[in-house]
């Protein structure tokens, strides 16, 4: 019997020893692993390494990693991370089937920090070739980035482009191998999901962007609280510019994208969404008109969208109960004049920059203007027409023509009464001139024109303008009265103007021309 005991005692201290020495063999063959594989420009650096042969576990400590990023767009990358686990790791796999497979990968509380390269093309850390190359697949059932935090600064390291205060990330079926290592996407995978908290981005020197959440999986794109303004106050903002600029603020408390994917091909991103969503959505914009105007050419929508760096195509962009305030503010100490878009619905089909695409951008909208009139908007247009042709078509109803004063007299220095029953405009342009009719059924429309306080009227100028003005007595037998439009396009201002003085010539002609239908 102690005979038995003492085989059994030794056989435990043998297997023990077994044990021992090839987890000491083990993290001997890892260490000279990574110090064979792990290309020159990256210091891999830990605190422990601990192994479980039974379990196929192995977890590196107290983790860091610095990479001059020659494979990226970024110079410098630093990742420190409380722990890096491999849990399931297969032997049978490596020693038979000449693969390597892990049942999941953790990478937990990680700080991720990139500094992007300089803007110099001779750079030569930034652009020195390094290829990986691998001699096995490798196979991660899952692989997970659990609390991270991630920045990424300039070059110098004193603009912080972006930050995002906590990210999780879970990739399944994670797959790579000798020939899709050497691609721009340097794995495949199939199921994800990725959970983005506080994210914040400058948008160059006056704007910035920022998130409370996003989430993002196989199907959907959820997004809480975005916001895009301008960094500085209206007035600090008057004080950095030398040209008009407009100082923004939107704000958006949900965006949903339905049915996303992306394509990569010869270094080109083209991004796929089947419905974008945006609810309640309200953009404020303020233009402080002391400042000098830019000449420059502004190119309308089309020629923006060729101008992507990337390819889109969304089958519809969906905007609901939206509102949009602007606001100008003239050299006159007096209050600024806005306009306003309220309860505004709006859908847009076909918004894509493929050159191959068919179908036009097709936008449709209805809202309400200045809180009364009832406005509603159809516009379609070509991406890639070489004259950016046009059409749009629209109406506006019930509206008490005084609630334009708030914008009228700080910018116009005039003020009108009366009501528009009924207005129809059909325009149709192109980047050059634009040309289109309107008709308009309306009630005992007037103007006056203010001193230059604006607290009196000029009773002479007044009476004289509304000489010429028909009151709207004089109409076919359905009440309404036409005009014809003709402008051509400032070109230094945006669509938005040119739609605007479209209107406006085509209301000073059914106001005072003859009315009639031509």
């Amino acid at each position: 019997m102690l005979k038995i005991l003492k085989w059994v005692v030794l056989l435990l201290i043998l297997c023990i020893g077994g044990y021992i020495l090839a987890e000491w063999k083990m993290k001997k063959e890892i260490v000279s692993f990574l110090e064979r594989k792990i290309p020159d420009h990256i210091d891999f650096s830990y605190d422990q390494l601990t192994i479980n042969l039974i379990k196929g576990n192995i977890a590196f400590n107290d983790v860091a990693v610095v990479s001059l990023g020659k494979q990226t767009s970024s110079c410098e990358i630093k990742i420190d991370a409380e722990q890096l686990s491999i849990q399931g790791f297969s032997y049978w796999k490596i020693l038979f089937q000449n693969s390597i497979y892990i049942k999941s990968l953790t990478l937990s509380k990680p700080h991720l920090n990139f500094k992007t390269c300089p803007k110099d093309p001779n750079n030569v850390v930034a652009n020195k070739s390094n290829p990986i190359n691998l001699l096995k697949e490798i196979y991660v059932d899952e692989l997970i980035f659990d609390t991270g935090i991630v920045e990424i600064w300039d070059s110098k390291e004193e603009v912080e482009l972006i930050a995002v205060e906590s990210i999780d990330l879970s990739l399944k079926e994670v797959a790579t191998d000798p020939s899709i290592i050497t691609e721009y996407i340097p794995f495949t995978f199939s199921d994800y999901t990725i959970e983005i908290k506080n994210f914040k981005a400058p948008l160059g020197d006056y704007e910035k962007l920022q998130l409370t959440s996003m989430v993002i999986n196989n199907s959907t794109i959820d997004v809480q609280n975005i916001s895009l303004s301008t960094i500085f106050s209206k007035s600090e903002l008057s004080n950095e510019i030398r040209y008009q600029r407009d100082h923004l603020s939107l704000m958006i408390p949900a965006v949903t994208v339905e049915h996303h994917n992306y394509i990569v091909a010869n270094d080109s991103l083209q991004v796929n969404f089947k419905t974008l969503s945006l609810t309640e959505p309200k953009l404020e914009m303020y233009r402080d008109k002391s400042r000098l105007e830019d000449f420059k050419n502004k190119p309308l929508y089309g020629k923006l969208l060729q101008k992507l760096p990337f390819k889109v195509a969304i089958d519809s962009v969906l905007i609901k109960k939206g509102t949009i305030i602007y606001e100008e503010d003239i050299p006159n100490d007096v209050k600024a004049g806005a306009l306003s878009f309220e309860n505004l619905d709006a859908s847009i089909s076909n918004l894509s920059n493929i050159s191959h695409t068919e179908n036009p951008v097709k936008i449709q909208l209805e809202a309400d203007l200045m809180g009364t009139g009832q406005f509603d908007l159809n516009w379609e247009f070509e991406v890639y027409d070489p004259q950016s042709t046009f059409l749009i078509s629209g109406g506006l109803s019930n509206f008490n023509t005084a609630s334009l004063n708030d914008f009228l007299v700080p910018n116009l220095r005039t003020q009108t009464t009366g009501t528009i029953d009924q207005l129809y405009f059909t325009i149709s342009g192109n980047e050059h001139v634009a040309t289109g009719d309107i008709k308009m059924r309306y009630e005992d429309f007037k103007f006056q024109v203010l001193n230059k306080e604006r607290n009196g009227v000029k009773k002479v100028l007044s009476f004289i303008g509304n000489l010429f003005i028909n009151d709207g007595s004089k109409t076919d037998k359905d009440g309404y009265r036409y005009g014809d439009i003709e402008t051509e396009r400032i070109k230094n201002k945006s669509f938005f103007n040119y739609l605007w003085i479209n209107l406006q010539d085509g209301l000073l002609d059914v106001l005072t021309g003859n009315g009639k239908k031509e």
